[in-house]
């Protein structure tokens, strides 16, 4: 074999083992096409096709079918129990309604159905109701008047139902004014708008029927067959059924005798001249009875 044939086949070993190793690296890294031309288990954002999101499916229900509170009624089973303590940590707000009838839901979720209506006035006054908790969707208020449960049942379940409203359908507003009832001192507060404050002796509830614990609210001011003007309050008795021959145990404080001691249904009796302080306050406003 002369010298020129021996370095021509030299010469074309090393260009078969350059070419051989430039299409190794290629197959392992990919080449400019790799990405397009090989499948993927996961596609590019930008090779699939944008979803829409979904919206929550409204429940159907009919406004006019839904049942109504009652004094003498039970609420819902399925409306949460609120039980407080203390008037700290609430929003200092209370709601009213923007129509005659606005549907109440156990939860704040609009894919179930409501379970109670409220409507926008009862008892001589215009619906407005103690805020819970409120948030850009929601508000959750305290039922105005009707049980939980019956004493004899659940004591427990009495009082403290409360329901989530659409926020587009009340008008939430600021209340500065409370009244807190201590059953040791046997005294209520009333703390005006203005911060100033009154504290009156009242009458509390009997042993055997002690006024109620927790935080209620103003339900309204009306005129009573047995006690007379009276300030209703949105708990009733968690120890009677009914009194006066009724199917309800109304708390309220109005005017009786025997200031300092225990001595009523549950109620909260005051001078005539100490009640002229309450007759003013509007529905919604939060009470605190505490021993």
């Amino acid at each position: 074999m002369s010298q020129r044939l021996r370095a021509w086949i030299w010469v074309a070993g090393v260009v078969a083992v350059a070419l051989v190793g430039t299409a190794v690296w290629f197959g392992l890294r990919g080449g400019p096409d790799a990405a397009e031309a090989a499948p993927s288990s996961s596609p590019s954002p930008s090779a699939s096709p944008t979803l829409a999101r979904a919206e929550p499916q409204a429940a159907g229900y009919s406004l006019a079918a839904l049942p109504t509170p009652d004094i003498d009624g039970m609420l819902p089973r399925e409306l949460p129990l609120t039980k407080l303590d203390t008037l700290d940590g609430l929003p200092g707000k209370a709601a009213q309604p923007t129509k005659g009838r606005i549907p109440v839901w156990a939860e704040p979720d609009v894919t179930k159905a409501p379970v109670l209506a409220l409507e926008s006035d009862y008892y001589d006054a215009d619906a407005r109701w103690l805020v819970l908790e409120q948030n850009e969707s929601w508000v959750e208020v305290l039922i105005p008047y009707g049980r939980g449960a019956l004493p004899s049942d659940d004591p427990a379940k009495v009082n403290g139902v409360s329901g989530w409203v659409a926020a587009d359908q009340v008008v939430v507003e600021d209340e500065n004014r409370s009244l807190v009832i201590d059953l040791s001192d046997r005294t209520v507060t009333l703390t005006r708008g203005d911060g100033t404050k009154d504290e009156l002796p009242v009458a509390i509830g009997a042993p055997e029927t002690p006024t109620p614990l927790g935080v209620t609210q103003v339900f309204t001011v009306t005129e009573a067959v047995n006690t007379g003007m009276s300030v209703f309050l949105s708990l009733q008795s968690e120890s009677l059924d009914g009194f006066y021959g009724t199917d309800y145990a109304a708390t309220a404080l109005h005017v009786g005798e025997g200031q300092g001691q225990a001595v009523s249904n549950g109620c909260l009796r005051l001078t005539p001249s100490d009640f002229e302080h309450l007759t003013d306050l509007d529905p919604g406003v939060p009470v605190l009875i505490k021993e």
